[in-house]
C-alpha cells in the first residue's frame, strides 16, 4: 500500500480506542488523571469516540513543565483522554511509514534507539579505515521549528482520507512556539514568515510527525546526494567520508534543503569536520571503532543531579529507593561505555546517605527492615 485510505474508521472504533488506553497507561497507571478516565472507562470512549466521528474533538489545554536537563526545554504534556487519541492514531501511522523511513533513522522507531544507531557508527568508524572524517549537523530548535502548513502537505502525500487528515491538523494546531525563540532568528527567515510552526515535545504524535519531517532529508541525502554513510538521530546527522571537501559540498547542500523545502535552520555553531580519530560525540557518546566513553558534560551534568539526590536522602526527604532507581537507569545507559571504575566509585558513595536516612527515621521512632534493605538491589 502506497497510500492510507479510510482508516479513520478504524482508528475511532472502540476496539481501537481500547488498545491506546492501554497503551496511554503504561507507566501512568496511579496517575490522577489516568485512573479518574479509566473508572468509567467505556462511557469516557464511547463519548471520546462520538467527538471524533461528529468532528466535534478539540484537545485540552497542555500542562508546561521546565526540564532544565540536559538542556532548558518547554515539556507540553497533553491530557491522559488526548494520550488516548494520539496513541489511536499512532498505532496506524506507525507501522504504515515504517516501510518509508530508511534504515539509518534511529529516534523513537520500534527496534532502534540510542545503542542501535551507536553500533552503527561504529560499523562506519571500522568499515571505512584510516583518515576518515565525519560532518555533524544540528537543527536548531527542531520542534519549534516544524511548519505546520508544510508538516500537512508531506502528511497529505501519503495520507489520502480527509477526515483523518482534519483530525491531525486540529492536533498540530493546537500549539505552536509563538515568540519564544524569535530572538534566535534573523526577522526575513522562513522561522518567522511561513506562518505558524511548533509542535509539542509531549505528544506522541509529535515524534512521529517529526521523523516525518525530517524523511524528506534523508531521501535527499541518499538518493540525490548519493551519502552512503549517513545517519540521523531525531535532528541530530552524521555524514562521513575521507574527504573533507567531499563533507563540506555534502554539508552546504543539505543546509539549503532543510532550510528551502523544510524551512528549518541549522544551527552554524554546531556544524563541526572533525577527523574520526578523536571520537565521534553522538547521541550521549564518544563513539570509537570498538569502545565507547561519556561524554564529559554528561557525567558532570549527573554527578550534580546525584548529589542532590543523595542529599535529599541524608535529610530524609527522599525514600532511598527513589535514588536507587535513579541511579539505575543511569547506569544501564553508563555501562555501554568505559565507565566500571566510574559506576564503582558512585555507587559505593551510597551507603553512607542510606545509613545516616536510617538513622533519621529511628530517631523519628521508625526502623526499616534491614534484612530486606541488604536483600534488595540498593547495593549490587
Amino acid at each position: 500500500m502506497t497510500k492510507l485510505i479510510n482508516v479513520f474508521e478504524q482508528i475511532t472504533s472502540i476496539d481501537t480506542l481500547r488498545i491506546a488506553n492501554n497503551r496511554a497507561l503504561k507507566g501512568k497507571r496511579y496517575n490522577r488523571f489516568a485512573t479518574g478516565f479509566s473508572y468509567e472507562l467505556m462511557s469516557n470512549l464511547i463519548s471520546l469516540q462520538s467527538e471524533l466521528i461528529n468532528q466535534s474533538y478539540e484537545p485540552e489545554k497542555y500542562r508546561n513543565k521546565i526540564v532544565l536537563e540536559p538542556k532548558i526545554r518547554l515539556i507540553e504534556a497533553p491530557s491522559y483522554r488526548d494520550r488516548v487519541v494520539h496513541h489511536a492514531i499512532h498505532h496506524f501511522l506507525s507501522p504504515f511509514y515504517e516501510r518509508y523511513f530508511i534504515n539509518d533513522s534511529y529516534a523513537c522507531r520500534p527496534k532502534r534507539g540510542i545503542h542501535r544507531a551507536v553500533k552503527r557508527v561504529q560499523y562506519f568508524l571500522r568499515a571505512s579505515g584510516l583518515n576518515l572524517y565525519v560532518c555533524q549537523i544540528d537543527v536548531s530548535k527542531y520542534y519549534a521549528s516544524i511548519n505546520h502548513d508544510r508538516l500537512l502537505e508531506l502528511l497529505q502525500d501519503k495520507i489520502h482520507d480527509q477526515c483523518l487528515i482534519d483530525l491531525l491538523k486540529i492536533i498540530i494546531d493546537s500549539t505552536d512556539s509563538g515568540i519564544e525563540h524569535d530572538q534566535l532568528f534573523a526577522t526575513d527567515s522562513y522561522y518567522l514568515t511561513k506562518g505558524r510552526r511548533g509542535i509539542p515535545i509531549g505528544n506522541l504524535t509529535s515524534q512521529l510527525f517529526a521523523n516525518i519531517y525530517l524523511h524528506e532529508v534523508d531521501m535527499y541525502a541518499k538518493q540525490t546526494l548519493k551519502i552512503h554513510h549517513y545517519i540521523r538521530y531525531m535532528d541530530d546527522i552524521l555524514i562521513f567520508h575521507n574527504d573533507k571537501n567531499q563533507l563540506r559540498i555534502w554539508q552546504a547542500a543539505l543546509t539549503h534543503f532543510l532550510y528551502d523545502n523544510l524551512y528549518l535552520t541549522v544551527n552554524p555553531h554546531k556544524i563541526r569536520i572533525y577527523p574520526t580519530n578523536h571520537g565521534v560525540s553522538f547521541v550521549g557518546y564518544v563513539i570509537y571503532p570498538n569502545y565507547l566513553r561519556l561524554r564529559g558534560s554528561s557525567v558532570k551534568r549527573f554527578k550534580k543531579r546525584y548529589q542532590k539526590q543523595l542529599n535529599a536522602v541524608a535529610g530524609g526527604k527522599t525514600e532511598p529507593q527513589v535514588m536507587v532507581e535513579s541511579f539505575a537507569s543511569w547506569k544501564a545507559h553508563a555501562s555501554h561505555a568505559k565507565t566500571k571504575n566510574l559506576i564503582q566509585r558512585l555507587e559505593s558513595r551510597q551507603w553512607g546517605y542510606i545509613v545516616e536516612y536510617d538513622m533519621k527515621k529511628c530517631i523519628n521512632g521508625y526502623s526499616p527492615d534491614k534484612e530486606k534493605l541488604v536483600q534488595s538491589s540498593l547495593f549490587d
